[in-house]
């Protein structure tokens, strides 16, 4: 038999958790109107930077399923969707991209991210994996646009893409003493041309 005071202690206990959890779902929902809400407009920005890139007929889809459960997160399972081509259905981007859609879409992803977060500095390690000839112009002109408002760092093994740079650097790696070395060079106007 429980002490009234037990008793009471365990009803104020129940009643706060009751509390708490209503507190928490009503948070959770308003966090759901606001992924919906930005997934909307991410959806519109990417699709029109994947166009700038080639991807004309690209689909993307911010899905937003509810969980039974509550986490960490809010109540919600957030999963971008990606169709690449014609004909193909809306898959797990992570399951579907190409190394050359990937750069795309994540150079796409910083665009948005570098405008929305006013970046000053942008770093692209090989963004252009996977790509080439005309994708890799797309690329090109897309790094150039982003360069009018923040400072881009890109390391490229593509000339189209490094035709875009205002100065060109050229590293190098070597070993010596059994360990390895790298130089950084920048390459004057004759030197880019070759």
């Amino acid at each position: 038999m429980l002490s009234p005071s037990a008793s009471g202690r365990r009803n104020v206990s129940g009643s706060w958790r009751a509390d708490k959890e209503k507190l928490y779902r009503a948070e959770a929902a308003a966090l759901t109107d606001i992924r919906r809400t930005e997934a909307e407009k991410l959806q519109g920005e990417l699709l029109s930077h994947l166009k700038d890139l080639g991807m004309e007929k690209a689909r993307f889809e911010v899905r937003i399923d509810p969980l039974t459960e509550p986490g960490q997160n809010g109540m919600d399972r957030v999963e971008f969707m990606l169709s690449a081509n014609p004909g193909e259905s809306l898959k797990p981007l992570e399951k579907v991209a190409s190394g050359g859609e990937m750069s795309r879409i994540m150079l796409a992803f910083k665009a948005i991210a570098a405008n929305a977060d006013s970046i000053p500095t942008l770093i692209f390690d090989e963004i252009d994996t996977g790509i080439s000839g005309k994708a890799a112009k797309s690329v090109a002109n897309k790094m150039r646009s982003i360069s009018k408002n923040h400072q881009v760092l890109c390391i490229s093994h593509l000339a189209p893409i490094a035709a875009m740079a205002d100065y060109n650097y050229f590293i190098s790696k070597k070993v010596e003493n059994d360990r390895t070395c790298t130089s950084i060079k920048l390459l004057n106007e004759q030197e880019v041309l070759c």
